[in-house]
Order: structure tokens, then C-alpha cells, then sequence
């Protein structure tokens, strides 16, 4: 038998907050897929997960075509940082003080 997988603790940062509320209700619906998957330690289809160059101190996983959840695990918990398009991944390249 498998071994089951727990959950993660998860926080989220203020600006977090303010990326997901400008979402539409579509766009809301894949970010919550993608953290709910992050936090039960699983793999949805299309999510990419890989880190942010160039320092790799966050990681991005893909919602759609367009959108991008900026995350971070450390001590066995879930970051929520921000939601981004694509094209703005790169200001997350670099550690970001103030977050948390």
C-alpha cells in the first residue's frame, strides 16, 4: 500500500492577495487548482513547475497559457507569493524583501 502524502501548511503574502483578486472568476479557478495541488503535494497537468531564474529562490508553476503562480516551499511549508503573467516572471528572478 502507498504511503499517503500530507498536506502542507500554506501561507500567503498580501500581494498574493491583491494579484488573486484582480483575477477573473476563470483565472481564480486555475490558481486554486494549482495551490490546491501545491498543498497536497501533487502534479496537475500543464503545471511546470521550475525555478525562477537566475537565482532560483522561487519557483513558478504554470496556470495557463498566461498566468503564473510564484510560490515557495521552505521549512515544510507552502509560500503563496504572487500571481504573474508570464511576461512578467523576471522581477521575481531575485529574492523580494518584505513578503512575509
Amino acid at each position: 500500500m502507498a504511503r499517503a502524502r500530507g498536506f502542507l501548511p500554506a501561507a500567503w503574502s498580501s500581494r498574493w492577495d491583491k494579484s488573486y483578486a484582480s483575477l477573473s472568476h476563470d483565472r481564480q479557478k486555475g490558481a486554486d487548482k494549482v495551490a490546491i495541488a501545491l498543498i497536497k503535494q501533487e502534479i496537475t497537468p500543464g503545471m511546470r513547475i521550475k525555478p525562477v531564474e537566475p537565482e532560483k529562490y522561487y519557483n513558478e508553476a504554470r496556470i495557463n497559457d498566461a498566468d503564473r503562480l510564484i510560490f515557495r516551499i521552505e521549512g515544510g511549508t507552502v509560500w503563496f507569493v504572487d500571481i504573474v503573467e508570464h511576461d512578467d516572471i523576471g522581477r521575481y528572478g531575485k529574492k523580494v524583501s518584505g513578503l512575509f
